[in-house]
């Protein structure tokens, strides 16, 4: 029974990606499909949607969740407790570097991903993304567990800095890093295409799951303590979520989170519970 539940509980992450993509690509078809979009406005528009999601998602988290203390105590999914650490404040030098190296990742990836037009199907959408989620996660799997590695490992020091986490920690790494975790997670567009329309809608909800995913906070998409052990840990937890780690068993047990956003796990917990008595 407990395997059951597990699988479910990484499918339930998988399927709330693919809806919440399908959810915004619907939003932007219908504010897009009727303009004439050049390669340059393309580029531009993916730069600043990709940007203005980062910071407007991470700045919700840190300065409106976390400060209240009382969503802040019931969101909280961290349970191995570690040492508060400072992080690094933000700098116009580091903004603007930043955002330098974000739109020429977006120019080179439109460059050379061919474009396609998909449409808005509902059916198409969610089988695409639910497509790009486990693809991706795929893909971070192995580049992460890669890092890991000793012959690879300096790469990824500078992500873990910080055994502590805080949403802006998921852009908080090295160049080197930036390139192939972007190369990694895009690879499904260079073999398929692109369609303006699902890229955008899968940089937004990514930003959402990334971001949330380093504030030890349970909000919407992350379901537990999953990558706060990695960090806390160093090891195991290689994935975006755990389904690959349980394949290639480096799972580190999270502590799951239950509650409405979360059915799976509180399914769960109410099915043990009332096996137990």
């Amino acid at each position: 029974m407990k395997k059951f539940f597990d699988f479910c509980f990484e499918v339930e992450f998988y399927i709330k990606i693919a809806i919440s993509c399908t959810i915004v690509q619907q939003i932007l078809y219908w504010l897009l499909h009727s303009i004439k979009l050049n390669f340059i406005t393309q580029v531009l528009l993916y730069w600043l949607v990709g940007s203005v999601s980062f910071y407007s998602v991470g700045l919700f988290i840190e300065k409106i969740l976390k400060q209240n203390d009382t969503l802040r105590d019931k969101l909280t999914s961290r349970v191995k407790q570690v040492k508060k650490q400072p992080f690094p404040p933000f700098t116009a030098k580091g903004i603007i570097l930043g955002e330098i190296k974000s739109f020429i990742a977006a120019f080179i990836i439109l460059y050379l991903a061919p474009e396609v037009v998909r449409g808005n199907g509902l059916l198409l959408n969610i089988g695409w993304f639910l497509m790009r989620i486990i693809a991706a996660d795929f893909c971070f799997y192995i580049s992460h567990w890669l890092f890991h590695r000793k012959f690879l490992q300096k790469i990824h020091l500078q992500h873990h800095e910080f055994a502590d986490s805080s949403s802006f920690v998921a852009g908080h790494k090295s160049l080197t890093e930036y390139i192939i975790v972007t190369v990694t997670d895009l690879l499904p567009i260079f073999i398929f295409g692109y369609d303006i329309t699902q890229l955008l809608a899968w940089t937004i909800i990514g930003n959402a799951y990334n971001l949330e995913g380093h504030s030890s906070l349970s909000i919407f998409f992350v379901p537990s303590d999953f990558h706060d052990l990695h960090h806390s840990c160093f090891k195991g937890n290689y994935g975006i979520q755990g389904f690959w780690d349980r394949v290639f068993k480096t799972l580190n047990p999270p502590t799951k989170t239950t509650g409405l956003m979360f059915p799976v796990a509180s399914l769960e917990k109410m099915t043990m519970k009332s096996s137990s008595h």
